[in-house]
């Protein structure tokens, strides 16, 4: 296809001055001498896209990282040769979709029988997969009056993976003390964990429930039985993808927050030695991440997440819970990645988180948001203020109530704010685990 070049405007206007010169000139109309000059213009466009030659020579190929993760940044570049005698103007317009925040045009001059190379830098602020295969080449003719062009398809694939927001902060916490080592001592102290380790003399804070009554007979003073924790305890991280997780909150989605608290639980067991499982769930349950550890494992946590986009529908909490129940033949830590709404907690969620409960650890996790607290603490001067101040409060009750509807059934609740969930569940898993309370 013949397309315009960048100088063709050039050319109208000399043609423009050409016609004025020459209608008292040669004492020809005005239409003949349009007529002539326009058919000028035609025959040198036509001629200057002839010497351009074909698109076809041009070859690029497209070189693009195989990953990258949200609000980073990544280089793309294209590496253009071209078949020829003569130095030739190409531009080249790439399929690239908006959210990757890349140039996708430009124009280089290529060389016959060599390699440009053109470099720009891409910022996705999308996260998700982005497929495409339209390419288009422009080569300009010598005078770059005109040019050709073609489309060609060039498939390409770019995963765009959700960011770990709280990486910095979790790296902090495990630099710390020896974790491990506190949380073995934690245990052995009180008496928590579940595997036999020994026995031992009763001590003021040992639970009665752990007497041998066996021991204690033959020595004529009680022992109690110490236990350790397990190895290789499993913790599930329930991942809701319903409607409630599509409100944006501090710049992003509830959804991208419990994504970041799911990469977090899964950072920190996996370093402690403990497995990490991934489900997820809305209208109906998902395939489960089986549970493993290791930065493989968090690869295929990250695989499993970048696709995942909020349904906007109620998600079905009961399902989840009989789906997990009979899978999990041992306790297990449940960490439910959620939102507090009362109705909803009241209505379908606290039945289902009584149902893990029975047999597990279960903790929810949910998002508030700064700016209705600062709304609730913000004295009003107008009625518009008061109405927001008291839809403010109210909406704080609703959690606070949620809260405690989920802690009779047996619930751990955190409930926090927007870039803080990560490091508080991370904070509770720690607890929980130096405790020996799973």
């Amino acid at each position: 296809m013949i397309v315009p070049g960048p100088r063709l405007w050039w050319a109208g206007s000399v043609a423009v001055v050409v016609a004025v010169l020459l209608v008292p000139a040669a004492g020809i109309g005005w239409g003949r001498a349009v007529a002539y000059t326009s058919a000028g213009i035609l025959v040198l466009a036509l001629v200057d896209a002839v010497l351009a030659g074909s698109p076809g020579r041009v070859n690029i190929v497209r070189d693009f990282p195989p990953a990258v993760v949200l609000n980073s940044h990544a280089t793309v570049a294209w590496s253009l040769s071209r078949r020829g005698r003569t130095r030739r103007r190409v531009a080249v317009a790439d399929a690239l979709a908006p959210s990757l925040r890349c140039e996708r045009r430009f124009l280089a001059r290529v060389a016959p029988n060599s390699t440009v190379r053109i470099e720009h830098s891409l910022n996705p602020s999308r996260r998700g997969r982005f497929e495409g295969d339209a390419l288009t080449v422009r080569v300009y003719g010598p005078l770059r009056t005109a040019g050709r062009q073609r489309t060609r398809s060039d498939p390409y694939v770019l995963r765009v993976l959700p960011e770990f927001r709280s990486r910095r902060e979790i790296e902090i916490r495990m630099r710390r003390a020896r974790l491990l080592d506190v949380g073995s001592l934690s245990v052995s102290a009180h008496g928590g964990g579940t595997q036999f380790d020994h026995l031992r003399e009763y001590g003021v804070d040992d639970q009665y429930r752990n007497i041998d009554w066996a021991a204690t007979a033959r020595r004529g003073h009680p022992i109690v039985r110490a236990y350790r924790a397990e190895e290789h305890r499993t913790m599930v991280v329930v991942l809701d993808n319903g409607r409630l997780m599509a409100a944006r909150v501090g710049g992003a989605t509830r959804l991208e927050h419990a994504m970041d608290a799911a990469m977090a639980l899964d950072t920190v067991a996996s370093r402690l030695g403990d497995l990490t499982a991934l489900q997820t769930f809305d209208l109906q349950v998902h395939p489960m991440v089986p549970a493993g550890r290791g930065p493989a494992h968090l690869g295929r946590f990250t695989e499993s997440l970048y696709t995942l986009e909020p349904v906007l529908s109620e998600s079905d909490y009961q399902l989840m819970a009989e789906y997990l129940a009979a899978r999990l033949s041992r306790q297990t830590l449940i960490v439910v990645l959620t939102d507090l709404v009362d109705p909803v907690v009241e209505a379908t969620m606290a039945r289902a988180v009584a149902t893990l409960a029975v047999r597990n650890r279960v903790v929810v996790g949910a998002i508030t948001d700064p700016q209705v607290a600062e709304w609730a603490l913000t004295v009003p001067e107008d009625a518009e203020a008061a109405h927001l101040t008291a839809a403010a409060v109210a909406g704080i009750g609703s959690r606070a109530r949620a809260a405690r509807r989920l802690r009779k059934v047996g619930a751990t609740v955190v409930d926090a704010p927007a870039g803080k969930l990560a490091t508080r569940l991370v904070d509770n898993y720690l607890e929980t685990k130096a405790q020996g309370r799973w």
